[in-house]
Formats: structure tokens, sequence, C-alpha cells
């Protein structure tokens, strides 16, 4: 295995990215090309969290995949506010298609995968990649930033009703244990992080995937869930409505229970350990793949 680090925009930007490459060996196929998986975690548009990222990347390594993993520009590192980290999202696909036969990539079968606001920022490229704002960024045809497919763990979907929600919850003055701040504090700091100081109920409309989804969606696999303390689940139904809809292939799951930011939802990955009635998502998640790229493993 092969890793590598490069910056995704040399000097312009921190923002970077990991791509953990498989060799092909000879005992198999040398010319094999394999399915990408480009991972966002999460970590509130501030910072991004490592269970979400080389856990993941490994997991899908094992599977056929190689695995890229993006630290797209947040509040940590430079102004993660929208459009910045999509302008990053985009900006990796269009690498990985670049690198696609040094890398024994099949540029036609490129996912992206993000948790918590990952999840919002791989949503708002599968919703908007045909935008012109990204094409004229980039200097390339619109086509070649489209995902193939999309895989969605817990991710804000509608800021406005997260915002709504938040408002109204009574639960506003528990500390949540993942971040140990109020929750209240902690969803209204991401909404502002990820819209914008102030933004208005228009600002965070724009800046919702959900105002987006059109037919040119790829196919989209999502998992939540119910009891999330986070983000407020109905998001995801209301989503997977819209692509219902426009007649579009998608997966949606909602475990009954589990705290966010599950990852893996297995040792290596979740503060509380393995949790078996959830990490089941990543089995099904392949298996969605599988069917809609049409790769062997």
């Amino acid at each position: 295995m092969e890793i590598l680090t490069n910056q995704l925009w040399g000097h312009e930007s921190k923002a970077n990215y990991q791509a953990y490459l498989m060799g092909n060996s000879k005992d198999i196929e040398l010319e094999r090309k394999h399915p990408a998986v480009i991972i966002c975690g999460g970590g509130g548009f501030a910072r991004i969290t490592a269970r979400e990222q080389e856990p993941v990347a490994l997991y899908f390594l094992n599977q056929g995949y190689q695995a890229i993993v993006l630290n797209y520009t947040t509040h940590s590192i430079g102004d993660g506010t929208f459009p910045n980290p999509v302008l990053d999202l985009a900006k990796m696909m269009l690498i990985v298609r670049e690198n696609a036969a040094k890398w024994q990539i099949d540029p036609e079968k490129v996912t992206i995968m993000g948790f918590s606001a990952g999840g919002t920022v791989c949503a708002s490229l599968a919703t908007q990649w045909q935008e012109p704002f990204l094409a004229e960024k980039l200097g390339v045809s619109a086509e070649r930033l489209r995902p193939n497919a999309v895989v969605l763990g817990y991710p804000i979907l509608d800021f406005v009703y997260q915002k709504e929600m938040a408002a109204v919850d009574k639960n506003r003055d528990e500390i949540l244990k993942l971040v140990n701040q109020p929750k209240g504090l902690f969803l209204d700091k991401a909404l502002e992080l990820g819209a914008g100081k102030g933004a208005t109920i228009a600002q965070l409309e724009s800046v919702s995937p959900i105002s987006h989804v059109t037919s040119n969606v790829p196919p989209v696999f999502i998992w939540g869930t119910a009891d999330d303390e986070m983000m407020y689940t109905t998001q995801l139904l209301n989503f997977a409505r819209k692509l219902s809809e426009n007649n579009l292939n998608y997966e949606l799951h909602i475990f009954e229970s589990g705290p966010h930011g599950q990852s893996l939802a297995n040792y290596n990955s979740t503060p509380s350990g393995s949790e078996d009635g959830i990490s089941i998502w990543a089995p099904l998640a392949l298996m969605f793949l599988k069917k809609h790229l049409q790769y062997m493993n």
C-alpha cells in the first residue's frame, strides 16, 4: 500500500488530502482498475475528526477501493464557510480523475462519502455539481465534477430545519459528551460556521442541500439514527422524499438508536465502542455501490 499526502491547491490553501492506494498483485491482475471513495469527516465545520477518516479509508481499501481522505477547509485552517469546502471537494474529484490511470482508478466509479458536516459537503456537491460557479473556478466541464455515487452519514441537509429545531429543543442546555459543550451553543455555532455569521433564512436555504435536489443527483445512500442528539433526523426523511419526487436512485436507513458521530460504529472509530446494530451500514452501502457502480469485489 502507498499513502500519498499532497496540498489540494498548492500554497493557496491549507486544505490537503491523503490517498490510500493499494497496488495490484501479479497473482490477480496487474492492470485492474478500482473504484474510488473520497472521504469527508465531520467536525461541525470547525475541524475534522480523525475517527471518520483513516478507519473508514482502511475499511474501504480492504473492500477493493482506492481511498482518499480529504481535509477540506474548516475554520481551524481557514474560512470553512460555504462554498469553500464544496470547492475543495470538487477540486478533489478533479484530482482523482486526472490521476485515475496512475492510481489505478476507474474514473467513472468515484464515490464521495461524508459524515456529519462532511456529509453536508458531499450532499452539496451531489446536488450542485452542475452549477457554473464550480466549473468556472476549476476551468473544466461540469461533468468532470459529477460524483458517480454518494454516501451520507448523519449529515445536516436542511439548515433552516436544523435552526428551527435547535431553537425550540428542550435539551439545549445539556452538555454534549462528544464535544463537551452545551447542545444549543454547539448547534448554533455549527450553523454559523457553515452558513456564515448572521445568515438569513434565505442564506440558510441557499446552503442547504435539500434546496438543490434536481434530477441531476447521482445515486445516494443515506443513514442515521432516530435519536441523534445533534442532527434532527427528520431532515433525512425529507431529503429522501425530494429524491423520490425526482425519481432518483437512493437508499435510506434510519437505525433505531445511537448517538451522533458513529463513523464505522466499531471499536476503532466510535467512543462508545462497537454498535453492532449500526455497523451494518457499511456492508449495506457496499452492496448499494456495487449495484450502481457495477464493479467486481
